[in-house]
């Protein structure tokens, strides 16, 4: 579980496929905007809100969080409601806090060589280029749609990498015009999906280092799986 939901938010964060090679002038300019977005954010924050739709139930699962981005490597993706959770990433550390169970879980991805390099593969845009990008995936343009008064591209990502398909089949990505991400939709082996839309996003504004630094409160049990 914790390993599936690192990937998710790893994709996410700032999920940009720069330099991608397309005959439509239109869309390389839009293409372009999407890589200026990326190389122009140092920091993010806002909030979101996250769908679930199980094959197994009729209901999808519904929550909403706060999230922070700063480089290199840094968030913070805290979940709200309905049950509280917290992953912090700080370079090759990762936590997953659950406080109203009082446990905490900690990876040090330097630890595992192999796991370290599956995650860099998921981290598109937290310091992989394009290039590297589309050695894992197979990009695609969907669509244009509006949504309110918004143009939005759709791009969908296919994985060439047997270790992330084994986790999606697909990952459809939605760009605002100036190349923010507005949503993103994960699309699972088991047919399970998750989409996940951004609200009231920041950027470049200060975030303090501290944000992004974990220290398991007293009475929490660490369990540190990769040792």
């Amino acid at each position: 579980m914790y390993l599936k939901r690192l990937f998710y938010v790893l994709l996410i964060a700032m999920s940009i496929p720069a330099d991608t090679a397309f005959a439509d002038n239109e869309l390389n300019a839009i293409l372009k905007k999407i890589d200026e977005k990326q190389k122009s954010v140092e920091t993010m924050k806002g909030q979101f809100v996250q769908r679930k739709s199980l094959s197994l139930l009729q209901n999808e699962v519904v929550s909403k969080g706060t999230m922070y981005f700063k480089r290199p490597q840094r968030m913070v993706w805290e979940y709200k409601e309905p049950e509280k959770n917290t992953m912090i990433v700080n370079g090759n550390i990762v936590w997953f806090y659950l406080p109203d169970l009082k446990e905490a879980t900690k990876f040090d991805l330097s630890q595992k060589a192999e796991i370290k390099s599956i995650f860099e593969k998921m981290a598109i845009g937290m310091g992989q280029s394009g290039e590297e990008m589309k050695k894992s995936y197979d990009v695609l343009f969907l669509k244009k749609v509006k949504k309110s008064d918004k143009n939005i591209i759709v791009l969908q990502l296919i994985p060439k990498d047997a270790a992330i398909s084994n986790f999606f089949k697909k990952i459809h990505l939605w760009f605002e015009e100036d190349g923010a991400l507005y949503k993103t939709e994960l699309f699972e082996r088991n047919n399970d999906m998750t989409i996940i839309e951004f609200k009231n996003m920041k950027f470049n504004t200060a975030i303090s280092d501290s944000v992004f630094d974990f220290k398991p409160p007293k009475g929490v049990k660490v369990a540190n799986p990769l040792q």
